[in-house]
């Protein structure tokens, strides 16, 4: 039973990266090699750039990470149901949420680009 859970866990990181992937695989084809990326907005303004592999790939690398670290932490000695059940609704809630983040982040900086007409 705790191991289909860690698998159901698995799922979701798994679909959540290969979302923040695919995405950010078919962006890096819209952007020129030299151009930085904008990564942050104030009140609308752009306040950060970042280089194109930055911009694009960090956070899913960063969501990897995050999700092997989880998994190894869900996998514990003495893990009980509950215990594991607990560590199912922490992955389920943050995977989806480095995809929203990521996919935001990557229609602004799409949207910035292409009004200042550098797509």
């Amino acid at each position: 039973m705790i191991q289909g859970i860690s698998i159901a866990g698995d799922v979701f990181w798994i679909l959540a990266l290969a979302i923040m992937t695919s995405m950010s695989w078919a962006t890096h084809r819209r952007i020129p090699a030299d151009l930085s990326v904008p990564v942050a907005w104030r009140d609308g303004a752009v306040t950060l750039r970042a280089p194109r592999w930055a911009a694009l790939w960090l956070i899913p690398a960063l969501a990897f990470a995050v999700g092997a670290w989880l998994k190894i932490e869900s996998r514990g000695v003495d893990l009980t149901l509950n215990g594991a059940l607990i560590w199912l609704g922490v992955r389920v809630t943050i995977a989806p949420l480095f995809a929203v983040l990521h996919l935001t982040q990557l229609r602004r900086g799409l949207e910035t680009l292409d009004r200042e007409g550098r797509l």
